[in-house]
């Protein structure tokens, strides 16, 4: 008994002084927030293409002979080429995110999850952008003049899913020219963006591209609550990302030339080289932000101190769904005593 009692004198003792907590706002982005992303990716192609036809198989197929005129047989034509896909999401974000002021100066962000879509599905396709020599063909009867690059789209799609989420707190900064007012706010918070959807109608899920945002703003501070608003413009690079795996004698749809209305069908072959990229994301970030609880602060003065521990220890014993069962366990007991210890030395 002797040896709880000193327990006892000596916990009230080291907690005579609380320790009161930095303020920590809990923020919602509001619908008056925009989000705009580009991410393009690009990898070279080079091979050859040729009719699709086949004495065996497909004799009715289109035949490629090199030049404006002549020659015979279905030939294969040399040709370079860049394969791009391009992701376009415009939309009003939705997500969270957390801040707590360490001082007048400085601040850090965390927990920042925002969801790119939002009900706005982003818009996708892939193109190629083809160099080739000049040629002819035969059924359809057209000719290809070396014009230099053609556009020809490949595929379309949708993204149905984007998301930034930050990948570690990030310490920003806070000025202001009075002692009152908002504060001016500048931080670089690092994000991993995914997105996902269909693509030439199946499903794809999008390489994790990093990027960071560089957010300058206001915080503006009224005792339980805050706002935030602060916008970003950034662009990242991509890569370098591993080949895609070659092509063999894949079909391409290719509009004939002179004249102009019918389609040549061909078949392609090529080996990719690395690919490159841009990442281009623009927000503007408005948030409603509210001070968020102080873990063991039992009676909401914002302070853990001896207040807080007469409270635990006037409810030890079984005490299921209780505030003062700090870990949970359905006991207030010397465990939830420690927990409170540690608080008070935050």
């Amino acid at each position: 008994m002797f040896q709880h009692h000193r327990l006892f004198i000596f916990i009230v003792c080291a907690c005579a002084t609380g320790v009161a907590a930095a303020d920590s706002f809990n923020f919602t982005i509001l619908p008056t927030s925009t989000a705009n992303q580009s991410v393009t990716v690009s990898y070279p192609l080079a091979g050859t293409f040729i009719g699709s036809y086949d004495a065996t198989i497909n004799p009715t197929g289109t035949l490629t002979l090199p030049g404006y005129f002549g020659g015979s047989g279905n030939q294969p034509i040399a040709y370079t080429s860049i394969v791009r896909t391009i992701e376009k999401n415009n939309s009003i974000p939705a997500g969270n995110f957390a801040i707590n002021v360490l001082n007048d100066t400085s601040f850090e962000i965390s927990n920042l999850a925002m969801d790119l879509v939002n009900g706005t599905p982003g818009t996708l396709k892939t193109e190629s952008v083809l160099t080739y020599s000049s040629f002819h063909t035969v059924a359809p009867t057209s000719i290809y003049p070396s014009v230099g690059a053609v556009t020809i789209p490949v595929a379309t799609g949708d993204v149905s899913s984007a998301t930034a989420v930050q990948t570690a707190p990030a310490t920003g900064s806070l000025s202001r020219a009075t002692n009152s007012g908002p504060f001016t706010l500048l931080v670089v918070v690092p994000v991993e963006i995914t997105s996902s959807g269909t693509l030439a109608g199946q499903p794809f899920v999008g390489t994790p591209t990093p990027g960071l945002l560089s957010l300058a703003g206001t915080l503006d501070i009224q005792e339980t609550t805050a706002t935030f608003s602060a916008s970003s413009a950034s662009t990242d690079p991509i890569g370098p990302l591993d080949p895609l795996p070659p092509l063999v004698s894949q079909p391409l749809d290719l509009p004939t030339v002179l004249p102009a209305g019918n389609t040549s069908h061909l078949l392609i072959s090529g080996t990719f080289s690395q690919g490159t990229g841009e990442s281009i994301f623009d927000t503007s970030l408005n948030a409603a932000g509210e001070l968020a609880p102080i873990f063991a602060d039992l009676n909401g003065d914002r302070v853990v101190d001896s207040a807080d521990l007469g409270n635990l220890l006037l409810a030890f014993g079984t005490c299921p769904n209780c505030l003062e069962d700090l870990n949970q366990d359905t006991e207030v007991d010397s465990g939830d005593v420690g927990l409170m210890l540690l608080s008070m030395d935050q």
